[in-house]
C-alpha cells in the first residue's frame, strides 16, 4: 500500500507505509522479547538475510533466510509463529543432528516436533494452508512427546501421505533440502554448536518461567557436566524469578532494538528443605546454606524459608532483606528417615508459593519425590559419586565437595 502525495493535480511522489519484510521480522521479534523472552532473546541472534532461491524461510543457526514474498504473505502471528520455528531448529540443533536421514524427511519430523511445542507455549498461530503454497502444516497432535528422531522412524514407516516441510535447514556442508547457504568446515560447525549452546543458556537464564520443559531438561544437560553445583545453583536460581525487565537504551552497535534487561529489585523468594535425615553432615549442610547466603546478597529484596526434614518438618525459619539476618546461622534439627512429600505437604498448607524449592538430599525418598506440580523443584543430590541418581521432575545437579 503505498500514499501519493499531489499538488495541482500533479504527483510530487508516493510513499510506501507498508513495512519491508526486514522490518516486520524485527517487529516479531520486539514482541516474542516483551512476551517470550526465551524465544525473543533467541530470535535477535539471527541475521535477517533474504535468499530468492527458498519459497518459505530457513536458519543455518546463525542466520534467518527468508522469501520476502512469503513474509509479505503471513499476518503478525503467523510472523511470530514462524520466528520461534527458526529459533527452535536452533535450539535443537536440527541443521547439524540429521546424521545420514533422508534431508527432508527429517525437516517434516523436526516441523512436527517443533509446532506441537509452538503451539503449547502459544507463540504467534500456526500458519495457514492457504500460505504454504498448497502444503499442510506438520501438525498433528499423534506425535505429542516424541523427539524428532523418533517421528522421522514413524513417517518414514507410513510414507502414505503427501509431506512438505514449512521451511528448509542448511547443515553447514553447503547442502540442506536443497543447495543452500553452507560450506563450514569441521571447526567452524563446532563452533556454531557451542555458539548455539551458550545462546541458549543464557536465553534460559533471562527468560525465568517462560521456559518450554523440554529446553529445560536439556539446558540441565548441557551445564551439568561443565558447571560446579554452586553455578549451576546460581543459574536456576537467578531463572526461576519471573522477571520485570527494565527498558535499557539502545547501544551504538545493537541500534534497532531496545533490550530489556532483569530488575535485580524483584524480590527472590525460595525455600530451602535441607533433608537432615541422618546421611547429611552439618558441615555439608552450612556448605549449601553459605552459597543460598552469597545469591540473597545479589538482590535488594528476598525472602528465604529454610527448613528441616526427615519425617517432619522442624525449625521453619524466614530470613528476609529487611532483616539483614545471616543465613548460615540458621539451627539445624532433625535425624530420621526421609520424606519428601511432607515438605510439599507443608508448604501447601502453610500457603507458601515459592519461585523455587530447593531439595538438599541423599536422594532416598522412602516414597514419593514430592509433587511435580506445585512449584520449580531444584534437587542438590550428595553422596551419590556415580552421579546414578535424578529426580523425576524438577532439575537434578550432585553436590561436589569444593
Amino acid at each position: 500500500m503505498s500514499v501519493t502525495v499531489a499538488y495541482n493535480n500533479r504527483v510530487i511522489r508516493q510513499e510506501s507505509t507498508m513495512k519491508t519484510a526486514e522490518e516486520r521480522i524485527t517487529a516479531s521479534r520486539v514482541r516474542l522479547l516483551l512476551t517470550k523472552p526465551f524465544f525473543g532473546q533467541l530470535a535477535t541472534r539471527l541475521r535477517l538475510e533474504e535468499v530468492e532461491s527458498i519459497p518459505t524461510a530457513g536458519t543455518d543457526g546463525r542466520r534467518f533466510f527468508f522469501n520476502r514474498e512469503f513474509i509479505d504473505r503471513l499476518d503478525d502471528p503467523e510472523l511470530d509463529f514462524l520466528v520461534g520455528h527458526e529459533v527452535l531448529h536452533c535450539v535443537y540443533d536440527h541443521m547439524q543432528a540429521r546424521g545420514d536421514r533422508q534431508p527432508v524427511l527429517y525437516n517434516i519430523a523436526c516441523d512436527y516436533n517443533i509446532n506441537i511445542e509452538l503451539v503449547d507455549q502459544s507463540i504467534g498461530k500456526v500458519i495457514g494452508e492457504d500460505k504454504l503454497n498448497g502444503g499442510k502444516p506438520c501438525l498433528d497432535y499423534k506425535y505429542r512427546g516424541f523427539n524428532s528422531y523418533e517421528i522421522y522412524d514413524m513417517l518414514l514407516e507410513d510414507a502414505t501421505e503427501q509431506l512438505a516441510g514449512m521451511d528448509f535447514h542448511f547443515d553447514g556442508e553447503g547442502q540442506g533440502e536443497e543447495d543452500g547457504p553452507g560450506g563450514m568446515s569441521e571447526e567452524e560447525k563446532k563452533a556454531l554448536k557451542d555458539e548455539i549452546k551458550q545462546a541458549v543458556i543464557q536465553a534460559a537464564q533471562g527468560a525465568g518461567k517462560d521456559v518450554p520443559d523440554a529446553v529445560k531438561r536439556m539446558v540441565n544437560e548441557l551445564v551439568a557436566p561443565k558447571l560446579s553445583w554452586t553455578d549451576v545453583l546460581r543459574v536456576t536460581l537467578e531463572s526461576s524469578i519471573k522477571n520485570d525487565f527494565t527498558f535499557m537504551r539502545p547501544s551504538r552497535r545493537s541500534g534497532e532494538v531496545l533490550f530489556p534487561g532483569m530488575d535485580k529489585d524483584q524480590q527472590l523468594d525460595l525455600v530451602v528443605a535441607l533433608d537432615m535425615s541422618g546421611s547429611i553432615g552439618d558441615h555439608i549442610a552450612r556448605d549449601m546454606l553459605s552459597e543460598v547466603q552469597g545469591i540473597m546478597q545479589q538482590y535488594n529484596d528476598y525472602r528465604i524459608t529454610v527448613l528441616c526434614f526427615d519425617t517432619g518438618v522442624y525449625n521453619v525459619d524466614v530470613f528476609t532483606s529487611d532483616d539483614g539476618r545471616d543465613i548460615t546461622e540458621y539451627d539445624l534439627a532433625g535425624g530420621g528417615g526421609t520424606d519428601f512429600d511432607i515438605v510439599y505437604s507443608f508448604m501447601e498448607q502453610e500457603g507458601i508459593e515459592p519461585d523455587q524449592l530447593i531439595m538438599f538430599t541423599d536422594g532416598y525418598p522412602w516414597g514419593s519425590w514430592g509433587n511435580p506440580d506445585y512449584c520449580d523443584t531444584l534437587f542438590v543430590i550428595h553422596g551419590d559419586i556415580q552421579k546414578r541418581i535424578t529426580a523425576p521432575f524438577g532439575m537434578t545437579i550432585h553436590y561436589e565437595a569444593a
